[in-house]
């Protein structure tokens, strides 16, 4: 019933945005092209999403200010995801969607009167078409959906091989004329966010001269995450193995959950409190390995740069599997193939790893990114 329920809803938002299309169109005079980005003066970026389009949308704001550094450049995400992009240097202000007061939003955007509007979404966004509709950009660059190929001066078509979505994101800007691109994701941290995280982990681990793997059991939906005895079996032979000691990351609403997986294993394994978002990114960078299911979560290992054994249930791997980081990626999807023997195995090949320039590719405090040279 609430599959039917979500059909109806999509079809209806297409439907309406295929009527507010034929208006709009009618009415609309396009900018002229090419655009002078010489001359924009700010741009506003759309990726009112979740967290992981917004840890890949990173390298669109980093791009921006490579070719034009003058540029003001604004971030719009869901209020969710802010403390993310905090510390950027890229982005010069973040608005927070708020979808609880939408109008304070939309009056935002229209007293900034942006030159240059991107939205990122591949996939039609209501949402995010509402946002660019609404504002007063001189130029908005999207994607050629039916829905929406009107409202945009610059389109990209949805159609072509499977890539990945950093990919994908920079295309836009490619195709608008902004060709020197920074495609590996930042994200930035400050000394005081660096020592919490630091004295969390002291106060949590029980090995501290093994290895450290994360691990992320927990997903959104339930029919997306492996079994959870089968993160219970890995995790106790990591321990007893002696190679590496493991610490459950624990979401927000998750507690019970990881608690219930806890109690009985043969061996003790502690959990992480519950972090924000930035401090699980820090834990993830301190870490040597983080094992997830395709998760948001999984985005925050490729931007630290720290190795990972991801469990793909759904979703298409070229696009949204990890990337700039050494990884596993392995495959479940409508059967229960994947032993925990399997998953080990990936763990023990990216542990044994040599990780001594490790270093020289995580992202930065205060600030100041690592460039591979």
């Amino acid at each position: 019933m609430a599959e039917l329920a979500r059909t109806l809803e999509q079809k209806a938002k297409h439907a309406l945005w295929n009527i507010i299309g034929l208006v709009c169109s009618i009415t609309r005079t396009r900018s002229v092209l090419p655009i002078n980005f010489a001359s924009v003066r700010s741009v506003l970026v759309l990726r009112p999403d979740r967290l992981g389009d917004v840890v890949l949308s990173t390298p669109v704001y980093e791009s921006i200010k490579l070719s034009f550094p003058k540029i003001h450049v604004t971030a719009l995400i869901d209020r969710a995801n802010t403390s993310i992009l905090t510390g950027n240097p890229n982005i010069d202000e973040i608005i927070e969607l708020n979808r609880k007061r939408p109008l304070r939003i939309f009056q935002k955007l229209r007293r900034h009167h942006f030159d240059v509007i991107f939205t990122l979404n591949k996939k039609f966004s209501a949402t995010a078409s509402l946002l660019a509709l609404t504002s007063r950009a001189n130029y908005r660059i999207g994607y050629a959906h039916k829905e929406t190929h009107w409202l945009y001066d610059v389109c990209v078509p949805t159609g072509g091989p499977p890539r990945h979505e950093i990919l994908n994101n920079l295309e836009l800007l490619r195709t608008a004329g902004i060709h020197k691109v920074a495609e590996p994701p930042r994200l930035y941290f400050n000394e005081t966010e660096a020592r919490n995280v630091e004295s969390v982990l002291n106060e949590t681990r029980r090995f501290p001269r093994r290895p450290l793997v994360l691990v992320k059991p927990g997903t959104r939906i339930a029919e997306w995450g492996w079994p959870m005895e089968k993160f219970r079996a890995v995790t106790e032979r990591l321990i007893e193995s002696g190679k590496a000691e493991a610490l459950f990351i624990c979401g927000p609403g998750e507690e019970a959950m990881i608690d219930s997986l806890v109690h009985g294993m043969s061996q003790k394994i502690n959990r992480l409190p519950v972090l924000s978002i930035k401090e699980l990114a820090l834990a993830i960078r301190k870490s040597d390995l983080l094992l997830c299911n395709h998760t948001g979560i999984m985005h925050l290992g490729s931007a630290v740069q720290t190795p990972v054994v991801v469990i793909f249930k759904h979703g298409e791997i070229a696009r949204w599997g990890p990337i700039h980081t050494q990884h596993a990626v392995l495959e479940e999807r409508d059967n229960d193939s994947l032993t925990p023997e399997t998953v080990l195995e990936n763990i023990d090949r990216l542990l044994d790893n040599d990780y001594t320039d490790k270093r020289t590719h995580q992202p930065s405090i205060s600030g100041k990114p690592h460039h591979d040279e």
